[in-house]
């Protein structure tokens, strides 16, 4: 019982150390872990291409999303619509 309890705080601990390291590989730009977003070659967009073979409609998807992005990099903006408030 107690190889069990050392075994598990052993992973918690390999586990919390992983993820010190890749935050620590990303802040120097090598790698995107968590916090970057994916960039237009990520897995999402090749996804809903490959979908697009079987469902048409999943093309206007892929589409939309491309004009958008390029739409975003011609313009050179950035940052994020600002949110009107309530109060």
């Amino acid at each position: 019982m107690t190889k069990l309890v050392f075994l598990a705080i052993g992973l918690v601990i390999l586990v919390a150390l992983g993820d010190l390291l890749l935050l620590h590989l990303e802040s120097m730009g090598w790698i995107n872990y968590r916090r970057r977003g994916l960039s237009r070659s990520g897995a999402a967009f090749h996804t809903l291409k490959l979908h697009s073979i079987f469902d048409p409609a999943a093309e206007q998807i892929v589409e939309a999303k491309y004009s958008e992005e390029k739409e975003q990099d011609e313009s050179g903006d950035t940052s994020m619509p600002e949110r009107e408030d309530d109060s």
